[in-house]
């Protein structure tokens, strides 16, 4: 590793200073008969020389062997190397990791706060939303997509079979029912079953012709009973243009009736344990083949993500996403209690994910100090703080020819 240039400069600093005084000490002992002041110069640079080579001495045996002399207690870096990572980790993660300070550091800083100041300004907002649209690509690179799809994947598995479908099903179907495009995506649906039925007109006949169990699902009932209904003559032709007639017209009753039999099916979803939707539930998350399908989903919406980020980035769409941000990031700041859950939440958040993976982050830096040569561990410290240890070198010669001084003084008040 380079050495850092001003960890050179100081060392070149502190090693020039002793060679200066070491010259000052041989003059000023060559002319210490001719003049008093030569007295004061020779104990100032002597002390100096002295005050230097000792912690020229301390400072090189952190690191290595002074003049590669294995003398006890030197080199102590080098021989302790898996000690102080040990050491560095357990600092880093008692010092800054544990969840009370996280939280403590966190209802000091209030980084969603600030955030949310920053995107509030419309401009500010335009180059953060620009700066992660750039960013997005770099960070998913075609390479790591896999590795993040299965990741992703394994996530979405691990959360799905903690939440209770039966609920889940039921307040998706109630949002969709106070949606009012609701019958927008009805429509092509209810097109596109007139078409299937009309296109298998003999198995339709045939299917409807059977007994009709009572289905738990209101919606799958109707639609079943309907069908049974038209088992003679052109009776499938009539269904079939019947839906395509309700496909053409929202106010037409067939709407109705199925927006009653959701409701139906949310009451049950509701009322019921979600027994038959938690079974299919985990043989879906079970399945090698769904498993599989649903990492080839995470991966196509990450390549989307990564050309859509990149897309938008060079488009003008980024100053309307930009002025829209900006604008519910005010509306946040004018909600001061909301703003504060946001806050108190993401702190929750983040002192619960300390705790949880803060003895990972220890291991890891542990683990990576491990991994380092000594050498290399040695050029990394003093590249960090080689610059001040050289300083207490320049410190060490002043200091100790200032002592010099003191005690060629004291000397000659006692004994003259």
């Amino acid at each position: 590793m380079t050495p850092d240039p001003s960890l050179v400069r100081m060392r070149r600093l502190a090693t020039g200073l002793l060679i200066l005084m070491a010259c000052t000490y041989v003059i000023s002992r060559t002319y210490e008969d001719t003049a008093s002041f030569w007295l004061w110069v020779k104990a100032f640079s002597e002390a100096a020389m002295v005050g230097a080579l000792a912690d020229w001495f301390a400072v090189t045996a952190l690191f290595r062997h002074p003049l590669g002399l294995p003398i006890p207690h030197t080199a102590i870096v080098k021989k302790e190397k898996e000690r102080i990572g040990a050491a560095v980790a357990s600092f880093v993660r008692k010092s800054f990791l544990m969840p009370e300070e996280v939280s403590r550091q966190w209802s000091t800083w209030r980084p969603v706060s600030r955030l949310v100041g920053r995107l509030s300004e419309r401009e500010r907002a335009g180059d953060m939303l620009r700066w992660f649209l750039g960013k997005v690509p770099g960070l998913l690179q075609p390479k790591d997509r896999e590795t993040l799809a299965k990741l992703g994947a394994a996530a979405v598995r691990k959360g799905v079979s903690t939440v209770p479908m039966g609920r889940v099903l039921a307040v998706m179907l109630e949002g969709f029912l106070k949606s009012p495009g609701r019958r927008d995506l009805i429509a092509p649906i209810l097109r596109k079953f007139a078409t299937s039925a009309a296109a298998n007109r003999e198995w339709v006949m045939e299917e409807a012709s059977r007994s009709q169990k009572k289905k738990r699902l209101k919606v799958m009932d109707f639609l079943g009973r309907a069908a049974a209904s038209a088992v003679s003559g052109k009776a499938v032709e009539k269904f079939s243009a019947e839906l395509l007639a309700a496909s053409e017209n929202q106010n037409h009753k067939v709407y109705d009736k199925i927006e009653e039999a959701l409701r139906e099916t949310v009451e049950d979803l509701r009322s019921s344990d979600g027994g038959q939707w938690e079974s299919l539930k985990e043989r879906i998350v079970e399945d090698p083949e769904a498993a599989e399908t649903l990492t080839e989903v995470v991966e196509t919406g990450i390549t989307m993500l990564a050309d859509g980020a990149s897309e938008l980035e060079k488009s003008e769409a980024v100053s309307k996403w930009s002025e829209e941000v900006s604008l519910a990031a005010e509306r946040l700041l004018d909600d001061r209690e909301r703003l504060k859950r946001y806050e108190e939440k993401a702190g929750e958040l983040a002192a619960r994910f300390s705790g949880r993976y803060g003895e990972n982050v220890e291991k890891l830096i542990h683990r990576t100090v491990q991994t380092w040569e000594a050498d290399e561990l040695i050029a990394r410290i003093e590249n960090q703080v080689g610059s001040d240890l050289q300083f207490i070198r320049v410190n060490g010669t002043l200091i100790g020819g200032l002592v010099g001084l003191l005690l060629h003084g004291i000397g000659l008040l006692i004994w003259g």
